[in-house]
């Protein structure tokens, strides 16, 4: 349908309609059409409806038109491990090694001082999860940086198992060692899961510890894993991927954790890259960059996070700036990993993530590509709202 037609019968509509179109000298959409020159997205309430090269649309004179100028108009950027959306100290996720009935949910704080500055960092969507002192801290929960409820931010409860396979948990007793924190981690899951396909049958009664492994079960709710050396992830892939199915994904892979490359792109397990941009090799006496290692393998999805508080929310451009700069694809792979491959991760691919039909729209105007260290956020959308604007708001960072 041209446009031009969509537009007309769109302001025939009910008067509750919000119609914007936005113009803007780049647009990227990460997607197929990849970027666009002198383009336009239409939006209507709140979601994406169009989006084109400028020339190609024949706009209705009622409908309002908003020129950027020559701005980066890109997808809201999705940080896939986020412990600042609330506050984690009145969350105890360390009472045992594995604590599914846990849910950052009871703790999420909208509009806190941290989420403000990542909407001013071009990060619209993020996963809140558990911290990593324990095997399994509980589930997290998909949010966007920006609303004033919990109702009005909250995407997807539970977003995310979060499970860490080693490293801090190794510190939560005397004598807690891999093999223990492994046979635990899998009894827990292997208990979840089984007692989620007894409950679908009909033969167990609803048990609130493993209420959300239903999610799990049925692949509508990943596993982020904080794994990272090349043996933790290798048992991450076989036992939780392999073995029993879960839409899993590697969240940090640091370290020598990228020679499960050609592994994890074989299983489509994603990898959000970071904080740890780079490891010093040496078997080579080299440094590595931990996401060019992981870049090697063909058709790997791979992003980046931040850990934020470890590394403040709105830097996860930097992340990606310097995954690019120790060896990882370009800029343009870069943006993709913050936005589509992210998205994919935290199978959220039908909300966000890309300017396409349908997605809510959240997007971000930058002074030039986002990628660039020098460039900045000028104005930030999400779900077709205006939340952020520097000249109104001033910079927060």
């Amino acid at each position: 349908m041209m446009l031009a037609t969509l537009l007309s019968l769109a302001l025939q509509a009910p008067a509750s309609n919000d119609i914007h179109v936005y113009k803007a000298a780049k647009v990227y959409t990460a997607d197929e059409a990849g970027m666009l020159n002198n383009a336009m997205v239409v939006v209507v309430d709140g979601k994406i409806e169009w989006v084109g090269r400028s020339a190609d649309a024949a706009i209705d004179p009622d409908v309002p038109v908003t020129d950027l100028g020559q701005v980066w108009l890109v997808p809201g950027l999705i940080e896939p491990h986020n412990h600042i959306a609330g506050s984690l100290r009145d969350l105890n996720d360390t009472v045992f090694l594995t604590n599914p009935e846990l849910h950052t949910a009871e703790v999420l704080e909208p509009m806190n001082p941290y989420l403000q500055d990542a909407v001013a960092g071009g990060i619209t969507s993020a996963l809140f999860i558990p911290g990593s002192g324990s095997n399994m801290g509980g589930f997290g929960m998909l949010v966007k940086t920006s609303g004033e409820t919990v109702e009005e931010m909250t995407v997807r409860s539970p977003g995310s198992l979060k499970v860490a396979q080693a490293g801090n948990p190794e510190r939560y007793s005397f004598g807690v060692g891999r093999a223990v924190m492994n046979w635990n981690t899998r009894d827990t899951l292997t208990k979840g899961l089984e007692w989620a396909k007894a409950y679908e049958e009909g033969t167990a009664d609803w048990d609130p510890a493993y209420g959300d492994f239903l999610g799990l079960k049925n692949g509508t709710v990943p596993v982020s894993v904080h794994t990272q050396i090349y043996q933790v992830v290798l048992m991450t892939l076989t036992m939780q991927v392999q073995e029993l199915g879960l839409k899993s994904f590697v969240d940090h892979g640091t370290f020598d954790g990228y020679k499960n490359a050609a592994l994890a792109a074989e299983l489509g397990v994603p990898v959000m890259n970071g904080p740890r941009q780079f490891w010093f090799d040496r078997s080579t006496s080299q440094f590595m960059g931990c996401a060019a290692g992981w870049a090697t393998a063909e058709g790997l999805i791979l992003g980046y996070n931040t850990d934020a508080p470890v590394i403040p929310q709105e830097e996860l451009p930097f992340q990606a700036a310097m995954g690019v700069h120790y060896g990882a694809g370009d800029g343009e792979s870069a943006l993709k990993g913050m936005t589509a491959n992210a998205a994919k991760a935290l199978l959220m691919e039908d909300v966000a993530g890309r300017l396409v039909q349908g997605l809510d729209a959240d997007f971000v105007a930058w002074s030039g590509d986002p990628v660039d260290p020098r460039s900045h956020v000028l104005q930030v959308w999400v779900r077709g709202e205006k939340v952020y604007d520097i000249d109104e708001n001033e910079r927060r960072f």
